[in-house]
């Protein structure tokens, strides 16, 4: 059912924007998703993700938050690689 659904804006940075070839991506997912859901529902089409999945940090709504914080309907995900610099 609708309702039982949500999205959320996915933005992608670095090394994970390389791994799906994009920098940003809605989608639509369960009721009650957490953001490891979310990382597992991209990666089912871009299994060059999962490579990054453990070193990865997340924001929602420019907050740092835990994979297995819920995301919310019409919330904005970073995924966040680790960067160098030099």
């Amino acid at each position: 059912m609708v309702e039982d659904k949500l999205k959320c804006k996915i933005l992608f940075f670095a090394q994970a924007a390389e791994a799906v070839g994009e920098r940003e991506r809605t989608v639509s997912i369960e009721s009650g998703s957490t953001i490891a859901d979310v990382f597992e529902h991209i990666a089912n089409t871009c299994p060059a993700l999962v490579l990054l999945q453990q070193t990865c940090a997340f924001a929602i709504d420019e907050k740092l938050v835990q994979a297995d914080t819920e995301v919310t309907d019409g919330c904005t995900v970073a995924v966040l690689p680790p960067v160098s610099g030099g």
